[in-house]
């Protein structure tokens, strides 16, 4: 089957948002004026992600989650903030910090290991997308670099939607004006990325760079641990591999 598309999931696939994250805390704190080391920053690293499981954010298959996940995911913000101010005591600078937070994870992302090079290599045979659940101001401005390689970027706040559900992917394939046959999605998250395109007919690629088991009830084309592995499976043998 010839592709058309490729398309990329964003966080944790192309982008590594625990270091943008990371980078985030620090630029927080620094706007409060509160000298914070990396104890710290891994503390707030370590509530946010708990935090994220807390609110639900992770349970993408629930309708009220598809519903209300935007709105809890600004929740998520200032729940991190709260945090940050209750254990550090930022005082008079949350305000500041937490705009800090979110100027900083809007200010240009961490590319995973190989992607940039994956991406320019793939760009030359096939129309490059990415395909992300999050905010729009956040998700552009992290997908920056990037952008002069990508021919689309879906994100779910513009969208309306996010993934896994129809109208997402659908959305998306009707604004591609193709079909989904001639899509490959690729991404890390089974319950978004890997349902979602198995439930739209679209081939994908499961990024599961911790090497886990394929769970059954899901359908990949294949399973990559970095993505470079994606240039024999999309262009080809290299010459000197013959």
């Amino acid at each position: 089957m010839q592709y058309e598309y490729i398309i990329f999931d964003a966080d944790h696939t192309i982008l590594d948002f625990n270091a943008d994250e990371r980078r985030a805390f620090r630029a927080a704190f620094r706007a409060a004026g509160v000298p914070a080391d990396e104890e710290m920053i891994e503390a707030c690293w370590a509530f946010s992600a708990r935090n994220w499981g807390d609110l639900g954010l992770y349970n993408v298959h629930l309708p009220e989650i598809q519903r209300r996940y935007h709105a809890l995911y600004y929740d998520h913000v200032r729940d991190i903030m709260r945090f940050a101010d209750a254990s550090y005591g930022l005082g008079a600078g949350r305000a500041a910090a937490e705009r800090a937070f979110l100027h900083t994870l809007s200010s240009g992302g961490h590319c995973v290991d190989g992607a940039r090079e994956t991406i320019a290599a793939l760009c030359t045979k096939y129309r490059v997308c990415v395909a992300t659940n999050g905010l729009t101001a956040m998700q552009t401005g992290r997908l920056q670099a990037l952008s002069p390689m990508l021919y689309r970027v879906f994100i779910s706040e513009q969208v309306g939607a996010i993934k896994p559900t129809a109208a997402f992917f659908g959305g998306m394939v009707g604004a591609l004006n193709t079909a989904p046959a001639r899509c490959l999605m690729v991404g890390d998250s089974l319950a978004s990325d890997v349902a979602g395109a198995n439930a739209a007919g679209m081939d994908c690629v499961w990024f599961n760079a911790q090497g886990a088991p394929l769970p059954s009830g899901y359908r990949v084309r294949a399973v990559v641990r970095a993505l470079n592995e994606l240039l024999p499976l999309l262009l080809g043998p290299s010459p000197q591999q013959g």
